[in-house]
């Protein structure tokens, strides 16, 4: 249930951004280098990311200026409209005062903005960041000169990134992120977007930046030279430093060191680090044709006709042992420990439904989710709303897995060919529930 992308206006540009979750706070996060908004959601590594943050608060994430689905600038762009560019979509989502979160030269964009605008940010974390990019005598701990070449030879457009950001080589991943470097920039903009993050020197700013800043620096972070970034925490006034294990790409992952410690940083505990795990089969249902609905019975119809959905799904779910997680619109996110309940139940909403007129479509995979505090976070949860999208109205549509571990009676399923599910690994074979 990706969200919708809008558009801030900052100076002349249009910045693009989304809203995820809801809450009591709000989590700017600004990824570094160049992004893609939709392409985000299509790699569940990043998408967990901001999945996870958002049981935080309600996160903010945009594509910077020169990239994803934000305008193209025609010169570099400089310290100050970065930081304009943060605010510019803080006050598009209707945020006053927000944690920033950022990385490389989105961690710069969020000091600069705490510097620049003190009443807009309650505290920093960042990460994968220097007080200047680009070394010189003062400051020797920068990128070379060379840099530049060394993006030329990861050979952007196919995954070379990967390796720089020390992501374990995984073909899965690779195909995601192949996509995900081809839709953020081309090869020129992703240079482009590199010389503009080595003119960024943060070095006037720092005595401006009052609020509390939370350095995390990965142990195997080969980018950024840790003496620099002690240097830094100490030329900020109200700043440290935590060293956290592995490298940049697996401390940043849900569930990893990184978002331990941002939680704590925000909230004040530590739920992640001691995260249940557990096999759980995932369904998810939408109700097909809602706009159409919504015009044919008008407001009043429509909402007595999902106030009896949701009875109907709720009904099912508590028959069968199933446990609601999360209700968007007309859609339904549940768990069942057993994959024949997850069946039944799943063939009881379809035929109640269609006896009421109203046609559902209904995905269901299994595997191992993170448990958290008030959701579930995991590659079975993306994979079961992949195999929904791919049903028809009244359909039910399952994966191999789940029919695998269904031991009990239910009804036939008849296979109807291997699909490739967006962002998950290979070809899935999926099959339709029958009568």
């Amino acid at each position: 249930m990706r969200p919708d992308t809008r558009f801030a206006s900052s100076g002349d540009l249009y910045i693009a951004y989304q809203v995820v979750g809801g809450g009591e706070r709000d989590i700017v996060q600004s990824f570094g280098g160049p992004t893609h908004l939709e392409a985000l959601w299509e790699i569940p590594e990043i998408a967990g990311t901001v999945e996870q943050l958002a049981h935080l608060g309600r996160v903010i994430v945009y594509d910077k200026r020169g990239a994803g689905l934000s305008d193209r600038p025609p010169t570099v762009v400089t310290l100050q409209e970065r930081a304009a560019d943060l605010v510019a979509v803080m006050d598009a989502a209707g945020s006053e005062q927000a944690v920033l979160v950022g990385s490389a030269d989105g961690a710069a964009a969020s000091l600069a903005a705490a510097a620049l605008y003190p009443d807009r940010v309650s505290g920093v974390v960042a990460s994968q960041v220097l007080a200047s990019f680009l070394a010189d005598a003062e400051h020797p701990w920068g990128m070379q000169p060379d840099a530049a070449e060394m993006l030329q030879n990861a050979r952007w457009g196919e995954a070379g990134s990967l390796s720089l950001i020390g992501f374990a080589p995984d073909p899965r991943l690779a195909d995601g992120w192949r996509r995900w470097e081809r839709m953020a920039a081309t090869p020129a903009a992703a240079l482009w977007s590199l010389r503009s993050m080595m003119a960024i020197d943060l070095r006037p700013y720092l005595s401006r930046i009052h609020v509390p800043v939370l350095i995390l620096r990965p142990e195997e972070d080969f980018l950024v030279d840790p003496a620099g970034v002690t240097w830094l925490a100490e030329h900020l006034p109200d700043a440290r430093v935590v060293d956290v294990p592995g490298r940049i790409g697996s401390a940043i992952l849900p569930g990893g060191p990184m978002l331990d410690e941002i939680e704590e940083f925000v909230v004040g505990t530590r739920t992640s680090a001691t995260t249940e795990r557990a096999l759980r089969v995932v369904l998810v249902t939408d109700l097909v044709g809602s706009t159409t609905l919504l015009d044919r019975l008008g407001e009043d119809g429509w909402r007595r006709l999902l106030g009896s959905h949701r009875a109907v799904v709720r009904a099912a779910l508590a028959r069968y042992g199933g446990t609601e997680i999360d209700t968007a619109g007309d859609g339904f996110l549940a768990t069942f420990e057993l994959p024949t309940h997850a069946l039944r139940c799943a063939q009881e909403i379809r035929d109640v439904s269609a006896g009421h007129g109203v046609a559902v479509r209904l995905g269901i995979d299994a595997g191992e989710v993170s448990v958290l505090p008030d959701g579930i976070a995991g590659l079975a949860v993306h994979s079961a709303a992949r195999v929904a999208g791919h049903a028809g109205g009244g359909e039910v549509l399952v994966t191999e897995t789940v029919l695998a571990l269904a031991t009990g009676n239910h009804a036939p399923c008849d296979p109807i060919g291997s699909r490739v599910l967006k962002g998950i690994p290979g070809r899935r074979h999926l099959y339709r529930l029958g009568a």
